[in-house]
């Protein structure tokens, strides 16, 4: 007898009237779902004229106006307060699930001590997928990378493009991290562009959070959960990719401050360590078997890893200098 699923709020926030194909290809794609889901909730950030067109279009779905500060999390955190689900699930506007999407998240909460799970975000490229970039920094296009796991696994965090949440769990923690004008630095509410200062990675901090506050409670990643993901010419570029290298380098800088460097720069640890050594390694083995691109993507990791690293060290310095007025 199959297993009945947990019912699913789903959560879409979206904020740019340009992605407005994205978004009606997202919606498309919940609606093919082989688990439908109780309910798809659409979050508009701060963009009436979005609201309205969303709200018109989307019949069948709840569309809300982001109540609270502009951004990702605040976004997020407004699908939350009106999801009716046991279990909240995230895409990005710019994602279609595939149809066992939620099927395969939401089996992952048979386990009673999962408090949340991810699955694999595959990329949907808008130009030629550039062959120089390394599969190792696929995270910094928003997609699934080289290092994380092949089977279903326990893992640190999921992304939050492609995660689902136990709903008593986000609650217990107040969602995801907002901020305030005093406490937060300025970048946790920002989205849609890349920031030298770092955003705090807020899928990232929900997760160590929920893992501080339950100790056993396990995250899984899923890979069957798959959705494709929008990757335009913009960001298969170098130039992003380098702005994206150094604001993730200092968002784990200003993330760590929040839930300390053990907890905030563990997976991170393992990734430096292992997994950039061996792609390394396969990009020159491809060189020397005759593909010039294989010492393309072993240069891109070595300056990929230089950009985060000198992200990382401005972010804390940046953050000592202010500690010291």
């Amino acid at each position: 007898m199959k297993t009945s699923l947990p019912a699913a709020s789903v959560v879409v926030s979206t904020y740019d009237d340009r992605r407005w194909e994205d978004l009606v290809a997202c919606l498309r794609s919940l609606d093919e779902q082989t688990n439908p889901p109780l309910e798809v909730i659409v979050v508009v950030d701060h963009n009436p004229e979005l609201l309205a067109r969303a709200a018109k279009a989307f019949s069948s779905a709840k569309v809300v106006e982001n109540g609270r500060p502009r951004g990702l999390a605040g976004a997020r955190n407004t699908g939350i307060d009106v999801a009716r689900g046991e279990i909240v699930a995230f895409i990005d506007d710019d994602a279609r699930a595939e149809p066992g999407w939620l099927e395969s998240l939401a089996g992952c909460f048979a386990r009673p001590e999962t408090v949340g799970a991810g699955g694999a975000l595959l990329p949907l490229w808008q130009s030629p997928a550039p062959a120089w970039l390394p599969p190792e920094f696929y995270w910094a296009i928003g997609c699934s990378y080289t290092g994380l796991p092949e089977e279903l696994a326990p893992v640190r965090n999921p992304i939050g493009a492609n995660m689902a949440v136990r709903a008593t769990v986000l609650r217990e923690v107040d969602g995801f991290r907002e901020g305030d004008e005093d406490s937060t630095p300025r970048e946790i509410r920002s989205r849609g562009v890349v920031r030298a200062g770092g955003n705090v990675p807020d899928d990232t901090d929900l997760a160590i959070r929920v893992n501080q506050l339950r100790p056993r409670g396990v995250w899984l990643y899923q890979p069957r959960a798959r959705v494709l993901h929008t990757v335009t010419a913009e960001r298969a570029s170098l130039r992003y990719f380098l702005r994206r290298c150094h604001e993730e380098g200092a968002g784990k800088a200003n993330l760590s401050r929040y839930v300390g460097s053990t907890d905030g720069l563990r997976s991170e640890r393992r990734h430096l360590a292992v997994v950039l050594p061996r792609g390394v390694a396969r990009g020159l083995r491809d060189l020397v078997t005759g593909d010039p691109q294989g010492g393309l993507r072993a240069a891109a990791i070595i300056l990929g890893l230089l950009w985060s690293a000198t992200g990382f060290l401005t972010a804390r310095a940046l953050s000592a200098l202010r500690r010291g007025h």
